[in-house]
């Protein structure tokens, strides 16, 4: 699967697949899912986001990943961190990561993320996306044991980690975003960005989002 761009088509995709005995259903159901919302609706944050930085920042940015995804990966090690010493840590921009995961795999990977402490989330984050050669790889022969080894990093045992994979509450949480993602955002791949609500690709150097960011500073002056 081409991690970067993923087209979802038709009315129903499910991606099913076993992780450790476990059995999750990444459903697509725009039927199902209610009446449908606005843009603004779907990108106002919400109490299960999690934010870097001041939730008061003039520039929020929120960023549709998968934990599977390497250019995620890639953003995370080499676009956040410069990102947040420019402009999230001064105030000025608010990052949010939401869920977009693009397997069963990254799926497991997300819920076991959203059981960490909240303040130790985007920490966690970055061991997922560094060390996706052991967990979700096709080399890898279970992928479960590689993301229990990681968690035991955040402090979460295996039993904890058991019961992360249950939460239901937490999957529908994630199955809902990615619905609205798909279809009201038309969110097509990770990483997908959204600056102030507006849509500006998937993914961009740091370089390409200093010049997007004061481009929207200058409007906003």
């Amino acid at each position: 699967m081409n991690n970067r761009i993923l087209t979802i088509g038709g009315l129903v995709l499910m991606i099913a697949a076993a992780i450790g005995g476990a059995f999750y259903i990444l459903t697509r159901d725009g039927a199902a899912s209610g009446p449908t919302k606005t843009v603004e609706e779907v990108l106002a944050l919400t109490d299960d986001d999690i934010g870097m930085g001041d939730p008061n920042a003039p520039i929020k940015l929120i960023e549709y990943a998968s934990t599977g995804c390497p250019h995620c990966a890639a953003m995370a090690a080499e676009t956040i961190p410069k990102l947040k010493q420019a402009y999230i840590d001064k105030g000025q921009v608010y990052y949010v990561l939401r869920d977009f995961p693009l397997d069963n795999v990254a799926l497991a990977g997300s819920l076991i993320a959203r059981c960490v402490p909240k303040d130790q989330f985007y920490a966690f984050m970055d061991i997922l996306f560094q060390n996706q050669e052991l967990w979700h790889s096709p080399t890898v022969a279970d992928p479960k044991e590689g993301l229990v080894a990681l968690a035991k990093r955040a402090g979460l045992s295996r039993e904890q980690v058991d019961a992360c994979l249950k939460d239901q509450k937490v999957l529908d949480r994630i199955n809902q975003s990615l619905n609205d993602a798909v279809d009201v955002l038309k969110v097509d791949g990770t990483p997908t960005l959204y600056f102030n609500g507006e849509k500006v690709g998937h993914g961009l150097s740091f370089e390409d989002m200093d010049v997007k960011l004061k481009e929207i500073q200058a409007k906003m002056k």
